[in-house]
């Protein structure tokens, strides 16, 4: 079972910018539902690429997805997953639709004994994480149809897909994005290979 899921980051390539907000974001920090009348409105993060590639993956660090991506994940009615529309601005008027995917769902599933974290003196928090080991019975206790995708309660910027998701996805072959397997999935996953790219 805990094989079954990968963390998604973005691929390497430096021509796939960093987004950032360009409204005030802090309503997507709180771990619920939010209301949405109006797309938000995201812009690229610096530094900004000499020729930046809009792809079907960008990070905010939050996931933002292209249509098509959001067009595969929709029908699969992901609990705890809301799909929020995103203007991103990329250059003068050249304003592009994208989706933020805010995972409200968290799920306390970090194996401490066999992971290798960087841990709080002080308060216990995880600081980072070398190696990922996923609880089992953490996982078990949770319906699999509300762990298709979720984020670490121990560690909310990590967002973990389960395979079914990742292959829907993967059958697009998606640009700028990677899935790690959680097994060589660590701090340094920027850095390394993925299933996708």
């Amino acid at each position: 079972m805990t094989a079954d899921y990968c963390v998604v980051t973005r691929a390497g390539s430096d021509r796939f910018p960093l987004l950032e907000w360009d409204e005030d974001g802090s309503r997507f920090y709180r771990g619920e539902p939010v209301v949405v009348t109006a797309p938000i409105k995201l812009r690229l993060g610096h530094p900004v690429p000499h020729n930046p590639v809009m792809a079907d993956y960008h990070s905010l660090p939050r996931p933002v997805v292209a249509p098509r991506v959001k067009d595969v994940l929709e029908p699969l009615n992901l609990r705890g997953v809301q799909l929020v529309p995103a203007d991103v601005l990329v250059q003068g008027e050249d304003v592009r639709r994208y989706w933020l995917l805010h995972v409200y769902q968290r799920i306390a599933c970090v194996d401490r004994r066999h992971s290798l974290l960087r841990i709080d003196e002080d308060d216990g928090d995880i600081l980072g994480i070398q190696r990922l080991v996923l609880d089992g019975a953490a996982l078990e206790a949770v319906p699999e149809e509300s762990r298709l995708v979720f984020r670490l309660a121990e560690s909310p910027s990590v967002h973990l897909f389960h395979r079914t998701v990742v292959d829907a996805v993967l059958a697009l072959r998606p640009e700028g994005l990677r899935f790690i397997p959680t097994a060589r999935w660590n701090d340094a996953a920027d850095f390394q290979g993925g299933l996708a790219s």
